[in-house]
């Protein structure tokens, strides 16, 4: 009995130290996939970062001169809005009072 005994430790041992071989193993894989999915992470932000950066390089410009053309019309209807209600007051004022009995008529509850 007690040789038999002694071969189950022995192989209890054995298995113990395979399962630990094993487990050393899929750590040292787990690590190097975890590196590998960093590496990847890492050269797909630059790429995205390089796109954007072009993509601002070719188009800043444009969008600025969008920018400066839009701020001039917002100068120019204020400029018009201000002129006309100077110009007539009685019309702006009756337009303005349509434009809210419309909207209160619109928006009633029923």
């Amino acid at each position: 009995m007690r040789n038999s005994a002694a071969q189950n430790g022995k192989d209890l041992a054995r298995e113990i130290a395979l399962l630990r071989q094993q487990l050393d193993d899929l750590a040292d894989t787990v690590s190097g996939t975890g590196g590998s999915i960093v590496a990847r992470g890492e050269a797909a932000i630059e790429e995205t970062l390089k796109s954007a950066r072009e993509l601002v390089a070719k188009y800043g410009d444009t969008a600025k001169a969008f920018a400066e053309d839009t701020a001039k019309l917002k100068e120019r209807a204020t400029d018009t809005l201000i002129e006309h209600t100077e110009t007539r007051p009685l019309t702006t004022f009756a337009a303005i009072a349509g434009i809210g009995f419309l909207a209160g008529w619109l928006f009633r509850r029923h």
